[in-house]
């Protein structure tokens, strides 16, 4: 037992790890749902398409709904309202995420995930809408959202 804990290498990794190298692969995301399907649930805009597509045919808007559509649930919801302001971005939740459990990918863990939206909130969202401090690190919306969606599909 003591010559195996020994052998551990507990050195940081040499890369940066908020760039991982991640193999994108089918069966390590979720699939799209069927076009039709999206429609009877009244969905916004059903379309035949993949993860892996080199297009995800999105409207040209897509920022603008994206903005508008979080605006939306920040006013509907209080508790999405607080988690925005209060998460101290500890990790402790990535044991219990799917989505990072899944893939490994170091971008899925919840608090990655939450940095992405808070840099959208932060910015686009005044304060007195807010429910409590500003996030230290912010970056403007255009500036983060799509770098940050092509590197989680793999075509950044």
């Amino acid at each position: 037992m003591a010559e195996q804990l020994i052998q551990i290498e507990n050195k940081p990794p040499s890369g940066d790890w908020r760039d991982p190298k991640v193999e994108f692969r089918k069966g390590v995301f979720c699939y799209s749902a069927q076009p039709k399907n999206v429609a009877y649930l009244g969905m916004a805009n059903p379309r035949p398409w993949q993860p892996f597509d080199s297009d995800w045919k999105l409207p040209s808007d897509w920022k603008q709904i994206v903005l508008e559509g979080l605006k939306d649930r920040l006013k509907k919801y209080r508790s999405f309202r607080l988690f925005m302001d209060i998460c101290v971005r500890c990790g402790a939740c990535a044991d219990k995420c799917h989505f990072y459990l899944g893939s490994g990918d170091p971008k899925n863990m919840p608090v990655m995930r939450a940095e992405l939206l808070r840099s959208v909130y932060v910015p686009s969202v005044s304060a007195a809408d807010r429910s409590g401090p500003a996030s230290p690190r912010t970056a403007a919306a255009s500036d983060v959202l799509p770098p940050a969606v092509a590197s989680n599909t793999g075509r950044a």
